[in-house]
């Protein structure tokens, strides 16, 4: 999908601009041709464009590069975008920019992925069209070329300008002309001097030793066909005075400058160059080789011949402005011409006989009635010769001449003799019917625009308004005439309502533009406001003497009411209208900066709702919303005006509560506990009780960044949750309870260290068989997890698995276990047999992530390992709590054949109920139960009970925590299959407890 751009602000006025230069659907011209060669050549892109925007289409005065293609429509050109900007709009890749992404031009042909256009903008700094390259690759132009393009695009701009530039009757205009002509020319010398150069080297006896690739793109030949050749090969005939004048040179004094130079390229035609060289010497003086940088001249030249032919049709037009005098003796009825006469009339000297006649016979039929009768009453002394009259020429052309005569009468009155000038007005009077048209078109123009427009004189007093201006001043422009702008034009600041600068005023003082201001309130005369962007531009005459002020301005009220919509969306919650997080933690830093400048104390609360969840799921979201807005509500009622509340996400919300005290803001946050506690959603007839748990933080010179407060108030909220909920809980440097908290989240960052250097060991505990044949049933292990530490010590399990689980990384290091535990069995594929099973820990997390179960299915589909003699140990507690998911997982794990097993069997409270939900493999019975099972009566029933159930469910059991004799014994006697435990065996790393080392030697 194509991206238009944007209409620019002045698109009515650009357009009068472009249809007033007449140039759309015009020939090709040579000016224009070169500049877009030269585009083309120095930015060494394939394609250039003189592209004018129109209404609906981009049309091309010039091409290079798109034969045939001599526009395209206006809402997918890339030079719709770069006439918005004032200097070159460069697209180094237009797959990557979402504007053009999908635009035809770059999914077609001519499939542009490189475009940079300079903006043609005429002397009034209306954004016509654009000059610009074109590549079907990415590019991006260097210095030397974007400054390239900008003088070609103005170069262009100045030829689009003398096109619709009138040429005046006086000598004056004739120098405007010039002088745009010198400054276009001086341009082009400009860029001449960035062009590129060639560069070659020789040795001391003129072998071509190295050139650059310009250089070989310039003549054509290949680098093996040019080095070790004699560089006189590639000059061409005619050269030998330049070659001595600058083997002089360098002999003198080491190098030459712009010295003309010829070489003949591979195909036989010449290249023009200018060519500058140096001399290198050793240090004894002995040369070393010469380096000649040549600057290709073709181009400049041709273009320069280009220009001379410009210049001189431009001479040719302005040569109509010749004045023709003439002459008539009254008594001798004789008429006598100066040679610009025939010009003027079109007249040839064979044909003239110097009788009144050859006046009469040139002028225009329609006019020629009239011009005798002026003339006779002219002679009766009725009037004066000065009108202007036609005349038509051989060829049929009619051209309008001005006429002024003086005549010379006797002592008598009769008039004697005439003798008047006539000069060849046509162009004038085209001028002045385009001046009429132009000058309707800008007065429809500035009665049309949207933007308001007054005009004032040098004194700032009101000349004119458009309708828009008039609409929002509630000024007419014949009452407004003549009174100061700050009568008419009242504003103040939007914030501060103080009067604000006079735009014209300041334009005036600096007499320069003045650029639009952000935050102005006009004042209209009817009391109406508007929020408006002005700005302000001198109005000055030929010679640069201000006249008066133009004053343009817009009504940007509903952007602004928008912009800071979207700015109090930017800082607030959507559903509560607290301020959201990232405001919150704005605030929250400039609190703790006072605190640190100031030595002042302030304070902070985490609040956190206990039962939103239960409302959430059981009213829906919609009720869980309805309770936020309420909450929020009673909280606001809760803390003073003047303190902070935002909500930081879901059923969290934060205070803070500046030059508080810890004891003052305990009181506060206990009042909002009291509060929860009365306070009862009710939905259809059901009451909720919604609980808070409070963490309070001091916010005081202590803390160095708000990283640190927010954590130690998370902390500080959770542990009010650990302690029961709907209480508070202060933090003080001394709680060791937040102290461990801090310790499990330094673990946090341990572990994801740990995880991105692969630091985690996996050791292995074997489980021994108790029944009759024993021997039989293989090696049954356990995998176990260590973390090898900075210095190389190995930490157990129960250091970090809690704070794991804590934040949410238990399922992460799950992921590696099994990773890595799959690929150790896969490197000893074939020395497996003698293993039976393999049990791996599974954490509630991952048993509750639909990621995991698809990660561990794909792991299994990938490997090689017999999945059979895999076991995944599920602990109840994880299995009950997340009932659903466990199920759906356990099944999918026994379709695959992996076994399962569940842990600490016996610890919940209805163990035997889950079973009839869980199908499971192996029942571990807890080892609170085997721990005193010899000497605690209770403890053996319930082993036996739990044995008596797996043996009905087909299930084995095994016994955890077996560390003397007596309890294998009891075990043994009871029924139950299996015993682990460090009587069984001490965990070892894990080739080592599976044998594998001696089963590859074997």
């Amino acid at each position: 999908m194509t991206c238009p751009a944007p209409l620019p602000l002045d698109e009515a006025r650009r357009l009068a601009r472009l249809k007033a230069l007449a140039v759309l659907d015009t020939p090709a011209e040579p000016l224009f041709d070169a500049l877009t060669r030269l585009a083309s050549e120095l930015c060494d892109m394939p394609i250039a464009l003189v592209s004018l925007i129109d209404a609906d289409r981009q049309w091309f005065k010039a091409a290079v590069g798109l034969p045939g293609v001599c526009e395209t429509p206006r809402d997918v050109a890339f030079c719709s975008h770069a006439i918005l900007g004032e200097d070159i709009l460069e697209v180094p890749d237009a797959r990557l920019d979402p504007r053009f992404a999908q635009n035809p031009l770059v999914t077609e042909p001519p499939h542009i992925r490189f475009y940079a256009g300079a903006p043609i903008a005429l002397d009034d700094g209306t954004r016509i069209g654009t000059l610009c390259v074109i590549d079907s690759v990415p590019r991006q132009l260097d210095a030397r070329q974007r400054t390239v393009l900008r003088e070609l695009a103005a170069t262009a701009a100045a030829a689009l300008s003398m096109r619709g530039r009138a040429i005046e009757q006086s000598l004056q205009a004739k120098g405007r002309y010039e002088d745009e002509l010198r400054h276009s020319a001086a341009r082009l010398r400009t860029l001449y001097e960035r062009t590129p150069a060639m560069l070659c080297s020789m040795d001391p006896d003129g072998i071509v030793l190295t050139v650059s690739d310009t250089w070989l793109d310039k003549t054509g030949y290949q680098r093996d066909e040019v080095v070790g050749q004699r560089v006189d090969v590639f000059m061409a005939p005619g050269m030998d005075a330049t070659r001595q004048l600058a083997r002089r040179e360098l002999d003198r004094q080491g190098q030459c400058h712009d010295m003309p130079y010829r070489l003949v390229r591979k195909d036989g035609s010449v290249l023009e160059t200018l060519m500058s060289a140096i001399l290198e010497r050793h240090e004894d003086g002995r040369h070393v080789r010469t380096v000649a940088i040549l600057e290709d001249v073709t181009r400049r030249r041709a273009v320069e011949a280009e220009l001379r032919a410009h210049q001189e049709r431009l001479t040719l037009a302005t040569q109509a402005n010749g004045i023709g005098i003439w002459e008539y003796d009254i008594e001798a009825g004789r008429l006598m011409w100066s040679d610009e006469m025939f010009t003027i009339f079109g007249s040839a000297r064979a044909d003239f006989t110097g009788t009144l006649d050859d006046w009469r016979r040139c002028l225009h039929p329609d006019d020629r009635a009239h011009s005798e009768q002026v003339f006779a009453e002219a002679l009766a002394g009725r009037r004066a010769i000065d009108y202007d009259f036609r005349v038509l020429h051989p060829d049929g052309s009619v051209h309008s001449v001005y006429a002024r005569a003086t005549i010379f009468r006797d002592e008598h009155g009769r008039a004697q003799r005439v003798v008047g000038t006539n000069y060849d007005i046509t162009e004038r009077k085209r001028m002045e019917r385009e001046l009429a048209e132009k000058h309707e078109l800008l007065r429809v123009t500035l009665l049309s625009i949207g933007d308001a427009v007054i005009t004032t004189d040098a004194q700032g007093r009101v000349q004119w308004l458009n309708p828009v201006a008039e609409r929002m001043t509630a000024w007419s422009t014949e009452s407004a005439r003549g009174l100061p702008l700050a009568q008419v034009f009242e504003i103040v600041d939007e914030h501060t309502r103080l009067p604000a600068p006079c735009p014209v005023t300041r334009c005036l003082g600096e007499r320069d533009v003045i650029a639009p201001c952000q935050h102005t309130l006009l004042l209209s005369r009817d009391g109406s406001e508007y929020g408006i962007e002005e700005s302000a531009a001198p109005i000055r005459d030929d010679d640069g003497t201000v006249l008066g002020v133009v004053l343009v301005f817009h009504d940007v009220t509903e952007q602004r009411r928008m912009g800071r919509e979207m700015r109090f969306r930017a800082t607030h919650d959507e559903l509560t209208g607290l301020i959201n997080r990232g405001e919150f933690e704005r605030r929250l830093a400039h609190t703790l900066e006072k605190a640190h400048a100031d030595h002042t104390r302030h304070a902070m609360m985490y609040i956190d709702l206990d039962q939103f969840k239960l409302v959430n799921d059981a009213c829906g979201h919609a009720m869980g919303d309805q309770l936020l807005c309420q909450v929020t509500t009673l909280l606001q009622g809760c803390v003073r005006a003047r303190d902070t509340l935002a909500r930081l996400g879901g059923d969290e919300f934060g205070v803070i509560l500046e030059h508080c005290t810890v004891e003052q803001a305990q009181r506060v946050a206990q009042e909002i506990c009291d509060a929860m506690e009365e306070f009862r959603f009710t939905h259809e007839g059901r009451r909720f009780r919604i609980g808070t748990s409070i963490g309070l933080v001091p916010v005081d010179e202590r803390w160095a960044n708000t990283s640190l407060v927010l954590q130690a108030a998370d902390t500080a909220c959770y542990a009010a949750k650990e302690a029961g909920r709907n209480r508070v809980h202060a933090w003080y440097d001394t709680d060791q309870m937040l102290k461990a908290r801090q310790g499990e989240m330094q673990w946090a960052s341990r572990l994801e260290q740990a995880i991105d250097e692969d630091r985690f060991v996996l050791y292995a505990q074997r489980i021994a068989p108790l029944g009759q044949g024993a021997a039989r049933e293989g090696l049954h292990a356990e995998l176990l997890i260590r973390l090898r530490d900075d210095d190389g010590k190995l930490i157990p399990p129960g250091a970090f698995l809690p704070a794991a689980e804590r934040f949410h990384m238990a399922s992460r290091i799950d992921r590696w276990v099994l990773r890595h535990a799959f690929r150790l069995l896969e490197a000893h594929e074939g020395h497996m047999d003698h293993v039976a099973t393999l049990t791996v820990n599974l954490s509630g997390q991952s048993i509750g992530d639909r990621a995991f179960h698809h990660f561990m299915t794909e792991l299994v589909a990938r490997s090689r390992i017999d999945v059979r003699k895999l076991c995944l140990e599920i602990t109840e507690t994880a299995a009950i709590t997340n009932l659903a998911d466990a199920t759906v997982f356990i099944d999918e794990m026994r379709r695959l054949g992996i076994r399962i097993a569940l842990d600490d069997f016996g610890a919940g409270s209805s163990s035997f109920g889950y079973l009839k939900s869980l199908k499971v493999d192996y029942l571990k019975i807890d080892g609170q139960f085997i721990k005193t099972l010899t000497t605690n009566a209770l403890d053996h029933a319930a082993v036996r009970c739990f044995r008596d159930v797996a043996q009905v469910l087909g299930l084995r059991t095994i016994a955890e925590f077996v560390e003397d004799e007596a309890t294998v014994t009891e075990l043994r006697r009871i029924g139950v299959d299996f015993a682990q435990g460090y009587l069984v065996h001490r965990p070892e790393p894990l080739e080592v407890a599976l044998n594998l080392h001696d089963a590859q030697t074997a």
